[in-house]
């Protein structure tokens, strides 16, 4: 059975050693950039754990086929709602664990956003942790481990995940229809959810050189209609982000010189739009201003 991500090869044959051989931890807390693929590895370890096939998973057994229609009922979730994840949800699992598991011989746990949880919902998980009912296992990530109580990763076996490299980003593209995405893979900065969104508009997305030059390969209508298609599907802060950075490796890189005070201008710029979002401000007239920063006159960027 081919796997369901890409990457991390040498992390899936860890976890899978330890599963074989009984040596699995109760509680395993993936930590790494965002949009890597920590939740699919974390998805399919816990479909090996509920299947009843030694070659887990194995995609025929009862448990396989409930874990393909979302209906197995020794599969938690734990998904944030309004952005975070309540004592509430904690409470309703521990419930869950009065009854042993339903159709495989254990239970799995998931929680992707462990730092989505509140104070109240982190204390009341901290004890099942400490005292995990038989065949449970948790398994919890983070991209932001500094938001996650100390209590809660000392409780946790840390996996640690690297970024996606080029080659594998590129196949994830190719995977669902993208090629040729070459300025996608550089500002995905290894993340597959960043190149993927990326990937959509990638052929309509500037370069640095190309917001600051002289040609008008780029100008007010191309900003305007980019303006439009990044504002939907949550395409607009990855591309925020990758533009932010891109600035950051031209002025640490120092290849632009006699640049620098723009590009410090325009990092500046970048942020404050960022504010002007979290303020409700329409990103459709703001963006377009954004990315003909260069060629406004000098005094009005001041």
């Amino acid at each position: 059975m081919s796997l369901p991500f890409i990457g991390h090869r040498e992390i899936h044959r860890q976890l899978e050693e330890w599963r074989r051989t009984g040596r699995l931890p109760h509680a395993l807390m993936f930590l790494g950039p965002e949009g890597i693929g920590k939740a699919l590895v974390a998805r399919h370890l816990a479909a090996a754990l509920l299947c009843s096939e030694k070659s887990a998973p194995c995609g025929a057994c009862r448990s396989c086929e409930l874990l393909a229609k979302d209906r197995h009922p020794d599969l938690f979730e734990l998904k944030p709602e309004s952005g975070r994840i309540k004592i509430e949800a904690v409470r309703e699992l521990k419930r869950s664990f009065a009854l042993p598991p339903l159709v495989s011989s254990a239970r799995a746990v998931l929680i992707a956003e462990a730092h989505a949880m509140n104070a109240a919902a982190a204390n009341a998980l901290l004890k099942t942790l400490e005292e995990p009912p038989a065949a449970t296992y948790f398994i919890l990530g983070s991209h932001a481990a500094g938001w996650v109580p100390r209590t809660i990763l000392s409780r946790c076996q840390k996996v640690r995940f690297s970024p996606l490299t080029h080659a594998e980003l590129e196949a994830v593209l190719q995977a669902k229809g993208f090629s040729g995405a070459a300025q996608a893979l550089d500002w995905a900065q290894g993340s597959a959810k960043t190149a993927l969104q990326l990937g959509q508009v990638e052929a309509d997305i500037p370069s640095l050189e190309q917001l600051w030059g002289e040609s008008e390969g780029f100008g007010l209508a191309e900003a305007y209609s980019l303006g439009q298609s990044l504002t939907e599907d949550d395409k607009l802060e990855p591309f925020l982000e990758s533009l932010l950075r891109e600035t950051h490796q031209c002025l640490l890189a120092e290849r632009h010189p006699e640049r620098r005070f723009d590009l410090l201008g325009f990092a500046e710029r970048i942020l404050e739009f960022r504010g002007q979002l979290r303020q409700n401000a329409n990103p459709k007239l703001h963006l377009p201003r954004l990315l003909m920063y260069f060629r406004e006159p000098l005094e009005s960027r001041l």
